[in-house]
């Protein structure tokens, strides 16, 4: 009987392929790991960013004296007495203060308050004590923070969008790392801002970032630093891949 001739499997791998096709496939593992991660911190972010921007204060301003100080002689020392305003501002406030028509940001503060005091009083009493580069300085803040709240906003829609995009693929790209870079600039800025604010008007009162700005913040540096762990990581898995080489090469090549 003739022997049958075993013919070999011009398509079989050899075990250098099958191990390196093995190698990469835990290299992709790694990094599906890797995107689930981002995928989750980029979520967080965007909720409290969201939460933020349409729901929590931004901004804190607190003045504080006696009600001497503030009206002087239209006061007796009987009836002389601590007075505290406080007004907080959440991002919301700043791209709609304007639609209440009031004529510049000391009489916004009058009317916003929650003292319990009565805005022409407050109004008044405020007029007595601030110079007109006071109120100046309050309203080119508050414009200042209007266009920024509407950078934020743009930002963070674009962000969102962006996210549902690429993430969705596990893809990241140009596109990806520009609205998260925008992002986060404009966060770290309107809190640097507000901080800026309330040391030029230390004299005046106590105004600085509020529960908003500060999460707003986290969240900027959270998606900057992960963001850039992913990319170094992902990176590093790129260049750690093993070519394989084509079957069908390896097969013209017999």
């Amino acid at each position: 009987m003739a022997k049958r001739s075993k013919k070999k499997n011009p398509n079989a791998l050899s075990e250098q392929q099958k191990a390196d096709i093995r190698y990469n496939q835990a290299l992709d593992l790694k990094k599906a790991a890797l995107d689930k991660k981002l995928n989750i911190t980029v979520g967080i972010v965007i909720a409290v960013a969201v939460i933020a921007f349409l729901l929590l204060p931004a901004l804190n301003m607190n003045f504080s004296g006696s009600l001497s100080e503030f009206l002087g002689d239209l006061v007796s020392e009987s009836e002389d007495q601590e007075m505290g305003v406080t007004l907080d501002m959440t991002y919301l406030d700043f791209l709609f203060a304007m639609t209440k028509g009031y004529s510049n940001s000391i009489e916004y503060i009058a009317n916003s308050n929650a003292s319990g005091i009565g805005a022409t009083v407050l109004y008044n009493a405020f007029m007595t004590k601030v110079t007109q580069e006071d109120i100046d300085m309050l309203d080119s803040s508050y414009i200042v923070s209007f266009i920024m709240s509407i950078l934020i906003f743009i930002s963070l829609v674009f962000l969102i969008i962006i996210t549902a995009v690429k993430r969705a693929k596990k893809t990241d790209g140009i596109s990806f790392m520009t609205s998260a870079i925008v992002f986060s600039v404009l966060a770290i800025a309107q809190w640097i801002f507000f901080v800026a604010v309330g040391i030029a008007s230390a004299e005046r009162g106590q105004i600085q970032p509020h529960i908003g700005s500060y999460l707003l913040l986290a969240a900027a540096v959270t998606l900057c630093t992960v963001y850039g762990l992913y990319r170094r990581k992902v990176k590093k898995l790129n260049g750690q891949k093993r070519p394989v080489e084509d079957i069908q090469q390896a097969k013209d090549e017999r």
